[in-house]
């Protein structure tokens, strides 16, 4: 796997991830409520893929946690950023090279 379709994926899981959390602070309330889950792994040869399932049971939703959560996905999404950044420049001094 090429590092722009590590640094997508892992952007695409960081927002799986903050809608998961949002979904579940926005819900928070609901009687019976069953808040998201979000199983991340990595894939062969890099990159990351994230799903959100519902919890077993019925639950409370912490809140702090939640929020740890949404920090959490800020920061993967942000280095998942840099890493696209990153590759995109060397690409261009690549290309740069042969001009």
């Amino acid at each position: 796997m090429d590092a722009l379709s590590i640094a997508l994926s892992g952007m695409q899981s960081a927002q799986t991830r903050m809608a998961a959390s949002a979904h579940d602070v926005a819900n928070f309330a609901t009687e019976g409520f069953r808040p998201l889950r979000v199983v991340q792994s990595t894939l062969e040869g890099g990159g990351s893929v994230a799903r959100a399932v519902p919890a077993a049971a019925p639950e409370e939703v912490d809140l702090a946690g939640e929020l740890v959560e949404q920090m959490l996905a800020g920061h993967q999404f942000h280095a998942s950023l840099r890493v696209l950044g990153a590759t995109s420049e060397m690409l261009g001094r690549v290309l740069d090279v042969f001009a």
